[in-house]
């Protein structure tokens, strides 16, 4: 059986955090592969949020160079609303593919509340990021306080571990803000990534907004 990676998210846009990330799961756990699967656009998540063709076009710039990730367009093509559950489905569907989702911590308390989420949990691993915790000290400059806790949240038939990742401080929301104010994200995102943004003028600041 493949042991696949599933990695679900806006990457609006997708940084160096990301990319830690996968590969700590893979390494941690043996993965075949990871997938990077682009999420459509979400209700909840609208400003400043790139189209779902322009964002996979960074994701697929950012995992190129590694052959063991893989820019997936499987929830951008699919049609009406995108649920997790789904996506997994599809993946191991043929029967020679188990998934591992991989996920930040400050999710797993809302687990319960996402789409058929009893199936969803019984029929893939959770690999859960621990939680970095942001506080703003005298210069507003955000620092790392905490890392979550060893133990995994315990779910009724849910498998979960915790993948061993050192911990970055680097959040999309502070990359978009820095291009708006026309400061470098260079190495907060691969050059790839960079050169597409600013070829591209993305997340610029409207000349009349600034």
């Amino acid at each position: 059986m493949r042991e696949i990676g599933l990695f679900c998210g806006t990457f609006n846009p997708i940084h160096l955090g990301h990319l830690l990330i996968a590969e700590c799961a893979r390494d941690q756990f043996a993965l075949d592969k990871v997938l990077f699967v682009t999420s459509p656009h979400p209700p909840h998540r609208q400003v400043g949020l790139l189209p779902g063709e322009d964002r996979h076009k960074l994701v697929e710039a950012a995992v190129a160079s590694n052959p063991f990730f893989e820019a997936s367009r499987l929830e951008l093509e699919r049609t009406g609303p995108s649920y997790t559950v789904d996506t997994v489905k599809q993946i191991i569907a043929d029967g020679t593919t188990k998934v591992n989702l991989i996920i930040g911590g400050d999710n797993v308390p809302f687990l319960k509340d996402w789409h058929n989420s009893e199936e969803l949990l019984s029929i893939c691993r959770l690999l859960v990021v621990p939680r970095l915790r942001y506080l703003s000290d005298a210069h507003n400059e955000s620092v790392i306080q905490t890392i979550a806790e060893s133990e995994p949240e315990q779910i009724d038939g849910a498998d979960i571990r915790i993948v061993d990742f050192p911990g970055i401080a680097i959040s999309a929301s502070n990359i978009r803000k820095r291009i708006g104010l026309g400061k470098t994200v260079l190495y907060m995102v691969p050059p790839e990534v960079d050169k597409l943004i600013q070829s591209h003028r993305f997340y610029r600041v409207k000349e009349e907004q600034r």
